[in-house]
Parts: structure tokens; sequence; C-alpha cells
């Protein structure tokens, strides 16, 4: 990530003080698809997601490139008597992940890893693990231009986290929910 992107996202969060706010509720309805054990929450910023499982008793590591977002999520923690660990990092670094896992679960929501960024992710998940994947489809960029370039493509998606991944399931969840798109990925052995 450029330096500008960097500071982009930390002015964002100085500028969003407070409660992170609720879950994704596309994650909190499909949570019981997690395996029991650690998750990595990708792109967490000031970690509503984390939050969330982490009260549901999973261990939960949250991973951004914002320091501001981090803090504010460690603050959200003490708050709420919950736990989880925090790990400052550009997914651009190959290093970025070193030290972690593996994990039973990745979570990323609004967010659209680049296909490096996945197979470094993919790297820490056990087998018979599984991915929670939520963000913006296509629509998204054609009713309210956004960059399609951020946008999820299920044949692209395909083409990058098949074979080492299965797709149990894909969704597309309409204008209502931001023209985004749910799916829910398993790791083969």
């Amino acid at each position: 990530m450029s330096a500008a992107d960097r500071e982009r996202w930390e002015k964002r969060w100085r500028e969003r003080e407070g409660d992170p706010g609720p879950a994704e509720p596309w994650l909190v309805a499909n949570a019981r698809h997690l395996p029991k054990g650690p998750v990595l929450d990708v792109a967490a910023g000031a970690g509503r997601n984390a939050l969330w499982l982490a009260a549901q008793g999973f261990p939960v590591t949250a991973l951004d490139i914002s320091p501001t977002a981090l803090e504010q999520l460690a603050l959200a923690a003490v708050g709420r008597r919950v736990e989880v660990a925090t790990r400052c990092a550009d997914l651009d670094d190959p290093a970025a992940l070193d030290g972690l896992g593996p994990f039973t679960g990745l979570v990323v929501v609004r967010y659209k890893p680049t296909a490096a960024q996945w197979a470094r992710l993919i790297a820490r998940l056990s087998p018979g693990g599984r991915v929670l994947l939520c963000s913006f489809g296509r629509e998204r960029a054609r009713t309210g231009g956004f960059d399609p370039a951020f946008c999820l493509e299920e044949a692209e998606l395909r083409a990058t986290l098949e074979p080492a991944l299965g797709c149990l399931v894909y969704e597309r969840l309409g204008e209502a929910s931001d023209w985004l798109e749910g799916s829910i990925w398993e790791k083969r052995g």
C-alpha cells in the first residue's frame, strides 16, 4: 500500500472516534459456519467484527494497516470486556503475517485482498478452516461510482481461491446491503 493510502486510512480513523458499532449483519448471520478456534479478522479497522467474534468466544486477531484504528479497537475491547489481539501490518508486505496462525477462520469484510494477499492468508488457514468473505460486488461500482478494482467478481474470486479453497456459499445481497456479496470458503486438505 502506498504511503498516501496509509495516511488516508489513518485520517479516516482519526476522524471516526467512538464505539466501532455493530458487526456486519452478514457475518452475524453466518458466523455459525466458522469452526471453533482462532480467527483472523483481515482489514479489521476499529474492530466491530473482531469484537463481536470475541464476545462469541472466538480467539481473535485483528489485522489492519492503521495504528489509530487498532488503538480504538483496544479501547473498545476493554470497554466490552473481551480480548482481541492486534497486528498492525500492510498485507502487501510479504512478512505481514509472520508469526501468526494457524487460524481455523478468516473473516474478510468490506475488503478485497489481492491474489498475493490471498496466497499469504490461505497459507495461514488450517485444513478444513473457513473463510467468511463479505464485500462490495460489481453492482456497487455500476450504481454508486465505486472503483470496480475494489469490488468482488465471482469468476475472478473462484480463479484466485480455487483449488486451495472450495466455495460452499456465494450470494449477492442486493441494494439494501450496499450491493455486498457474501461467500463461505473451506480450505481443502
